[in-house]
């Protein structure tokens, strides 16, 4: 998960839980002032408990990753039934207690995001008027209803308006982060496939020569010889110069320049949404030891598109009289995996080769690795 999506499922969370709470001290003040049993006050407090709860469950369900919550077929209706009852007690026991009639709005509004097609909006515009219509036949007579139901009426529309957005931004949200992985995938794969397609270039031809030279010295084996053992030279031949033309690739692969290495890091952090900065300048590193941090500005590259929920990620790169430092920061360490990743390893072994030495450290959500090293 980013650091973007996760501070989005925070304060939805957040969001409804504050709501929640703030109904839940409203009806508790009621509850205090009013003149009810004891017994009453009671009933109807954990009532409003349970319907809040399910109010954040039918929420959550709506919003796919947001919480582990799985809503049993019976809870819905079961919590619009306690709400609407919860709400006729209240008025019954206290005509005044208009604020009652939030916690049905809020069910039903939670309820929204899940119907379709025309049913979404009747719900939406109309749902409130029969429930608070419903209690004018409990409310005392003096009540001046008329005011009463349209302001008790309109709880509702505005709550599943308020819920609608919210579980709108969430799936909004939900799919720029699967858009930014599949950013960083497509990043990493376009690569691949330019190595291939370069590798590919450069073996397919040796290759198929070497293979029907091969079976053309074998037809010769026994009818002549010297035509089979020129055969054989020349395969050999082919061999030695598809190994040396693959090692050069794969040197010249390995050993592009630092400045090359990091633009293409940004370019593929950027792709995945992450914000990528960069300090210092690459062309002072002496060459000798470019090919060198190329590799350590790779690897921490593919760590933190696979090992981080990054959003933010700055490189340093520091030259003193011909000792370099090359740092990675990000954050968004805290929200995956702990492992950064086993190529941390053959890192240091590399480094260890010239007297350098790689660091790897977490600071709470923060993730430094930083390779150091001189010329010898």
């Amino acid at each position: 998960m980013t650091g973007a999506l996760d501070r989005v499922r925070r304060y939805t969370v957040g969001t409804l839980l504050f709501t929640t709470a703030l109904i839940g001290l409203v009806l508790l003040l009621d509850l205090v002032g009013s003149q009810r049993q004891p017994g009453v006050c009671t009933a109807l407090g954990v009532a409003a408990v349970g319907v809040l709860v399910e109010y954040v469950r039918i929420t959550a369900a709506c919003m796919p990753g947001l919480l582990r919550s799985t809503l049993a077929r019976w809870e819905i209706p079961v919590a619009v039934a306690v709400a609407v009852g919860v709400w006729w007690v209240a008025v019954a026991t206290s005509p005044l207690s208009i604020g009652w009639v939030l916690p049905a709005s809020l069910v039903e509004a939670a309820v929204v995001p899940m119907l379709r097609g025309w049913w979404r909006w009747a719900v939406a515009l109309g749902g409130g008027v029969p429930v608070a219509a419903s209690g004018v036949l409990f409310a005392d007579a003096a009540v001046d209803w008329p005011v009463w139901v349209v302001f008790a009426a309109t709880m509702t529309p505005i709550a599943a308006l308020s819920n609608f957005l919210q579980v709108w931004l969430w799936s909004l949200v939900r799919q720029l982060d699967e858009a930014r992985q599949v950013a960083a995938e497509l990043a990493v794969a376009e690569e691949r496939l330019r190595f291939a397609a370069e590798l590919h270039d450069i073996q397919g031809h040796h290759l198929q020569a070497i293979a029907l030279k091969g079976e053309l010295a074998a037809r010769l084996v026994g009818h002549d010889d010297e035509a089979a053992r020129t055969q054989a030279t020349e395969v050999s031949e082919l061999a030695r110069t598809a190994l040396r033309e693959t090692r050069a690739v794969v040197h010249g692969y390995r050993r592009s320049s630092l400045s090359t290495e990091i633009n293409n890091a940004v370019d593929i952090l950027r792709a995945a949404g992450i914000n990528a900065t960069v300090r210092g300048s690459a062309t002072e590193v002496p060459p000798p030891l470019q090919p060198l941090f190329g590799v350590l500005v790779r690897e921490g590259t593919t760590n933190i598109l696979r090992h981080s929920a990054a959003a933010e990620c700055q490189l340093t790169v520091e030259v003193d009289n011909g000792r370099v430092r090359v740092e990675l920061t990000n954050d968004g360490a805290g929200a995956t995996d702990p492992n950064p990743g086993s190529g941390l390893q053959g890192l240091k072994e590399r480094f260890a080769t010239v007297g350098g030495v790689v660091r790897a450290r977490r600071d709470t959500n923060t993730f430094h690795l930083t390779g150091e090293a001189a010329v010898s």
